[in-house]
């Protein structure tokens, strides 16, 4: 889904006395920033649920005590590490800021730094869905050899990536960045 279609979507669930009102040019004003955060937090949304299904299709695997048992001492801190990392980064996009700026807040986000968060977060999503797909993959290949250790080292390194451009997302939010 494109940023527009996320923004299409929060447009048209609009009542009929949200529609009335936005005629009114102070109203329509704020209430387009309503809807440029409303869309904000459903694509965010969309890239925490791939998350929490790479999770669960990670931690699904070993579930079999078998499994576990091929965990040597590097490859159950790969497991740990990748489990904590995907945790820290689901929390962290789940929580992040919808850019809201208060009233008297020094830096005021705009609708072009909205957009520009929408578009960002939309990358958030491509990427979490590329974390996904590497997940399942990775949960077919035999634990504890060559082959899965090198899988869960790229997934971690996916994932401290991902981490970078949550960061990305604030300073954006900031003005730090464009």
């Amino acid at each position: 889904m494109s940023e527009k279609d996320y923004l299409g979507k929060v447009r048209g669930e609009r009542s009929l006395l949200e529609k009335i009102m936005g005629y009114i040019p102070i109203y329509r004003g704020y209430k387009e920033k309503e809807l440029r955060r409303e869309s904000d937090r459903l694509v965010r949304t969309e890239a925490v649920n791939r998350l929490k299904t790479a999770k669960t299709a990670f931690r699904r695997t070993f579930a079999n005590p078998t499994v576990v048992q091929k965990l040597a001492g590097d490859d159950t801190y790969r497991y740990e590490a990748l489990t904590s990392r995907i945790d820290r980064v689901t929390q962290r996009i789940d929580r992040a800021v919808a850019g809201y700026a208060g009233m008297f807040d020094a830096i005021k986000v705009k609708e072009d730094k909205l957009d520009s968060v929408i578009q960002h977060d939309l990358s958030l999503i491509e990427n979490a869905e590329s974390i996904k797909v590497d997940v399942e993959k990775a949960t077919r290949i035999v634990v504890g050899t060559e082959d899965w250790r090198t899988a869960m080292d790229m997934l971690i390194s996916k994932i401290e990536e991902f981490d970078r451009l949550i960061d990305e997302r604030s300073n954006i939010l900031r003005g730090l960045q464009a």
